[in-house]
């Protein structure tokens, strides 16, 4: 996860895994997170408020209840990057108050700043999945059983599956054939 969220990308795509990384948030909450939630250190230790509130695709906290994390310096200071091209893209004036807006918004895909779905995540959730166990990404997205994030991600592995599958046909098609024989006892050659 710290190889995904310091690497490349872009800084919407490196927030959310530095955030998901050091804080634990599912990512229903991050997704949920306004620009109001997040509190910049200036001087002090930064911190975000979790909230429980209306979300347009659904999204909700964890347990339903209000919680405060505190976040690194380094996280703060990413976050600040990401507001600062938010701004150069125009959210700043597309917004009646950009307190209000979703930190986590389409930048390229219309409508553009609208609050991004979970399913426009699900693609970054299977890049995080093919480099990390599922028991690793399950703590993560803060679920109590490995069972859950197999069944909301499960999806997401389909094509790895297939990709598997080609590469086993692959690596299988040099092997020699059993003989008659030893096919009709059950035994190899």
């Amino acid at each position: 996860m710290r190889r995904l969220a310091s690497g490349g990308g872009c800084v919407r795509d490196r927030l959310l895994w530095a955030l998901l990384a050091e804080s634990g948030l599912r990512l229903g909450e991050a997704l949920g997170l306004q620009h109001r939630d997040w509190h910049t250190g200036c001087g002090d230790t930064a911190f975000i408020e979790v909230m429980p509130r209306e979300h347009p695709h659904g999204v909700r906290v964890k347990g339903g209840g209000y919680r405060k994390l505190y976040v690194s310096a380094g996280l703060d200071r990413l976050y600040g990057e990401y507001v600062w091209q938010l701004c150069e893209a125009g959210a700043d004036l597309a917004a009646g108050d950009l307190d209000e807006a979703f930190v986590f918004v389409n930048l390229a895909r219309e409508p553009r700043l609208a609050p991004w779905r979970p399913e426009s995540v699900y693609d970054l959730v299977g890049r995080l999945r093919a480099q990390l166990a599922v028991h690793v990404v399950s703590r993560r997205l803060g679920h109590a059983d490995v069972q859950t994030t197999l069944n909301i991600y499960g999806h997401v592995t389909d094509d790895a599956e297939m990709r598997a599958v080609a590469e086993w046909k692959a690596f299988t098609a040099g092997w020699p054939a059993a003989s008659a024989r030893a096919g009709q006892a059950g035994l190899c050659p």
